[in-house]
């Protein structure tokens, strides 16, 4: 079945110029190669990068009377927004517009001679994508009734979910979350792969169920995009993504296990800078943070001495014990890594025995401080206002 992606292609070769296939909402679906030749606008660069067009220069199309053209239209430039001439295929399916191919053409290059095969091009996009969204919305139904559904109650819907993705029912998977500018809007015009099944989880993020063998060197996140098939990638949106792999569970049957796990792994990811990888297995404590409610976590490991501690503790002696629980209370390492006297850590220690009544020379005592340390940031009140 031809794809999106080569229509694209099929457009800027049939017409020698460089094509863009947006969908009605002007975000980005596929783009093709430029050469060095080539004409390339602000608007152009801009919706590769940012995935979307500005609010202006969508209105400058629109007011041209892109929505209703019955077939391709030539819109002119306008230096102030940055835009060159270009020629407008609207891609309609049973009269409703899905999409939009944009031809850069400030010179009227484009030969009204090739326009009908650019529309037969045009209309066999808009299928692919009536047909991608309908069949998306299906597989997101079958995503959340295996998710949680009860096993019996969720069979069909899962050997269903397995045949959509390619998989055996008794193949090793992994899920992976993925927060990125733009990716649900385009997940439904994704091309199918054996083994790699994306689907909109309702909370703004996007979920690929993976054949566990596919990520077994993905540990950085361009290893990561690529196994999961995510296409032609951009620096910039890489650099603001946010990924997270949940544990490998023996089979889509248990595909409930390994989004709990996902999710708790994006939990932590959104606490710290994008552009980087977490997994299920990385979190260590943290993964408390999915078999158990916040308030009981809170209850269980922050005792009255542990929260006041917390609370007022200086940032140093906070530091401090969480680099001295980490290096297993190595004295000479912490020491090293803060750049400190050993002195200042004794110092320091000293105070938070103080300030605990822990004993940090048992092992229990230190085993609690290092929950409530780690565990804090997440399961801790937030502040109630007057």
């Amino acid at each position: 079945m031809t794809s999106l992606d080569e229509l694209v292609e099929e457009m800027a070769r049939l017409t020698d110029a460089p094509c863009t296939l947006e969908d009605a909402e002007f975000r980005l679906i596929g783009f093709s190669d430029h050469h060095g030749g080539d004409v390339v606008d602000q608007v152009r660069q801009r919706s590769i990068l940012e995935r979307r067009s500005t609010d202006e220069v969508r209105a400058w199309f629109r007011s041209h009377g892109i929505e209703t053209a019955p077939g391709p239209l030539r819109i002119p430039g306008d230096d102030a927004l940055g835009i060159v001439g270009r020629l407008c295929v609207p891609a309609r399916h049973l009269g409703r517009v899905r999409g939009y191919f944009w031809l850069i053409d400030p010179d009227d290059r484009i030969a009204a001679s090739t326009w009908p095969e650019a529309l037969r091009i045009a209309e066999s996009a808009a299928g692919l994508l009536n047909v991608a969204e309908r069949r998306q919305v299906h597989r997101d139904e079958l995503f959340r009734e295996v998710i949680e559904g009860a096993r019996t109650s969720a069979r069909e819907s899962v050997t269903e979910f397995a045949w959509a993705g390619g998989f055996d029912l008794h193949e090793p998977v992994h899920c992976v979350l993925v927060e990125r500018p733009e990716l649900l809007d385009q997940v439904a015009s994704r091309p199918t792969r054996s083994g790699v099944l994306w689907v909109r989880t309702g909370d703004e993020t996007a979920a690929v169920v993976v054949r566990s063998p596919l990520l077994d060197h993905a540990t950085t996140l361009d290893a990561l995009l690529a196994a999961i098939g995510l296409g032609r990638r951009v620096d910039a949106l890489d650099r603001s993504t946010r990924a997270a792999v949940g544990p490998r569970v023996t089979g889509i049957d248990d595909l409930s296990t390994a989004y709990r796990g996902a999710a708790v792994a994006l939990r932590v990811a959104r606490s710290r800078a994008p552009g980087e990888v977490t997994t299920w297995e990385s979190l260590g404590p943290l993964a408390l943070l999915g078999v158990a409610r916040d308030a009981d976590l809170r209850d269980t490991v922050l005792s009255p001495e542990l929260s006041g501690f917390l609370a007022s503790a200086p940032s140093d002696v906070r530091r401090t014990v969480q680099v001295w629980l980490d290096e297993a209370g190595s004295v000479a390492r912490t020491a090293a890594r803060l750049a400190v006297h050993r002195q200042t850590v004794y110092h320091r220690l000293a105070q938070v025995e103080r300030a605990t009544g822990y004993d940090l020379d048992r092992g229990d005592a230190r085993l609690r401080l290092h929950l409530a340390l780690t565990l804090a940031p997440y399961v801790e009140a937030p502040a109630t206002q007057e």
